[in-house]
């Protein structure tokens, strides 16, 4: 039996007035992201690069970077104190983007792969948060094969998202690239759409990729690089995990409703992928997944996952019922996918690791 996202309890809770804020998974104004160390972890320090960039217009100031400890870690945060896992940042433009390095160097009995929680905060308060992740991943070795690079001299079958916070909660946007002249402007949701004509949410673009021209429903849009912008709005390019992945990873969606902060309706849903393909829905997930008790988690928020060959993903619970979403990750630069916990779409929802 199929089930809606919603249908199985969340956490939920209805502020009035002063209520608390909602916490925010989609991506904020900054944005962050740590390049993987794809080698094992040893005793030869390894650099690599923590990316900071304001997203929006407004120049801020404020900011901070800091990089969690691991037992077995020794990290080294270039441009903070001696001793110190965190520094300032200088303010940043709209736009502007900062590089940070950070070199990992195992000790005696550490371990070889593993991630550190990296966050970036503004005047005390995370407003950004990303892992990096050292040593081989699960999607290595003999794992499955990634899916071919998209092909930069086309958009058709790219898929573009981007969100903004609004009083009504966060607005998530869409652009899917469906064929050579139609973007589907809807979320994706339980398959992915194809367009046959111009519709409601089916909007004729067209993109000549010697001069970089598009435009979308006959307004001007640019594409620079992964990244699109229409109608002053940013999306971000994301692809496809490989069927058969697997994930060691928590993730949280939420967001709100109503007229924050007037009054809101908050929810919540956090789902923990472990690498031997099972997951745990909900708020029992709060823990690290190796060692939440797995026999004392409900069916109803438990189960196994499956990515599959038609780019979705299977939520088989173990009370029997099923839930079906399309599934896409943060690409970098370079076509690669970034890690689950840096950006996971399911349905067209972002799905964030925010952890400390």
């Amino acid at each position: 039996m199929k089930i809606p996202r919603w249908s199985i309890p969340a956490a939920l809770t209805v502020a009035l007035a002063a209520g608390a804020p909602a916490t925010a998974a989609a991506a904020p104004a900054v944005r962050v992201s740590a390049a993987p160390v794809a080698a094992s972890l040893s005793a030869k320090p390894a650099k690599t690069t923590v990316t900071v960039k304001n997203s929006g217009k407004r120049r801020l100031s404020g900011l901070s970077l800091s990089v969690a400890s691991a037992k077995g870690v020794t990290v080294t945060l270039a441009g903070a104190k001696r001793g110190r896992l965190s520094r300032a940042l200088t303010p940043l433009k709209g736009g502007q983007t900062a590089r940070v390095t950070v070199t990992l160097r195992r000790t005696s009995r550490g371990p070889q792969r593993g991630g550190l929680a990296v966050t970036v905060r503004r005047n005390g308060k995370a407003v950004a948060k990303t892992r990096l992740v050292f040593g081989p991943t699960e999607q290595t070795g003999s794992g499955p094969a990634p899916e071919p690079a998209p092909n930069l001299n086309s958009l058709a079958g790219r898929y573009f998202w981007g969100s903004r916070y609004t009083l009504n909660g966060i607005e998530q946007n869409t652009l899917w690239f469906t064929g050579p002249d139609l973007v589907h402007t809807t979320a994706t949701e339980g398959a992915w759409p194809t367009c046959g004509a111009v519709s409601d949410v089916c909007k004729p673009y067209s993109y000549d990729a010697g001069t970089n021209a598009l435009t979308i429903d006959g307004k001007p849009a640019t594409l620079t690089g992964r990244r699109l912008s229409f109608d002053d709005e940013t999306y971000l390019e994301f692809g496809f995990p490989p069927a058969g992945a697997r994930w060691d990873t928590l993730v949280t969606y939420s967001n709100s409703s109503g007229i924050c902060p007037l009054y809101c309706s908050y929810y919540t849903e956090e789902l923990t992928f472990r690498p031997d393909g099972t997951f745990i829905r909900g708020a029992v997930a709060s823990g690290s997944g190796p060692i939440v008790d797995w026999a004392a988690v409900p069916a109803d928020s438990k189960g196994s996952y499956e990515v599959r060959a038609d780019r979705t993903l299977r939520l088989a619970f173990a009370d029997g019922r099923e839930r079906v979403e399309t599934v896409a990750l943060y690409l970098n630069d370079d076509g690669t996918l970034k890690g689950p916990g840096e950006g996971l779409l399911l349905g067209g929802d972002g799905y964030f690791d925010i952890r400390d």
